[in-house]
């Protein structure tokens, strides 16, 4: 009899401690689990009660006979209901899995979007920092060759200003020498 009370206490304390599901403000749910229920310890004591009942029946005692139906039945509801729970904690579980999943190819998706667009940016900025090359180097090289045409004619100017000056010294020289 004190084993049947025992028996009850013990599936009743398991069940009660064994899970809290909890919703959160924010819509998420969190489920936590204690780590000493095992519904196998509850079909266990399921089992048990079962056996109680049995040699209660053959004692022919009616009153342990109804603690142990009643034990019986109290085993066997914990023993269903945690299967239950454990059941909709494993669907919960899966549901939050593919959520997050879904969350993760998201976020990959995304990931590669920027990724593509960066590399896209990238490129253009590659190919203007060229254009902007090459139309440097080409004005760099339309202002040498400038420049260095002018240098020429300058210095076309100044050898044929000094041809000329070279030229009319010589007259005058030969103009004295004449005089003389």
């Amino acid at each position: 009899m004190k084993k049947i009370i025992l028996s009850m206490a013990v599936v009743a304390l398991i069940f009660a401690t064994s899970c809290k599901k909890e919703t959160a403000e924010d819509g998420t749910t969190t489920i936590e689990v204690n780590e000493s229920v095992d519904v196998t310890a509850l079909e266990n004591a399921y089992n048990d009660a079962v056996i109680q009942l049995e040699a209660a029946k053959k004692s022919g005692d009616a009153e342990a006979e109804a603690l142990a139906q009643q034990a019986v039945d109290n085993a066997k509801s914990s023993w269903e209901t945690a299967k239950s729970g454990a059941n909709e904690m494993g669907t919960d579980l899966k549901e939050k899995l593919d959520e997050t999943e879904s969350k993760i190819d998201e976020a990959s998706a995304k990931a590669k979007e920027d990724i593509n667009e960066s590399a896209t940016e990238a490129k253009a900025a590659i190919n203007t920092a060229k254009t902007d090359a090459v139309n440097n180097a080409t004005t760099a090289k339309e202002n040498v060759v400038k420049s260095a045409t002018t240098a020429k004619e300058n210095a076309d100017k100044a050898a044929a200003a000094a041809k000329e000056d070279a030229k009319e010294s010589y007259n005058k020289s030969v103009e004295k020498l004449k005089v003389k």
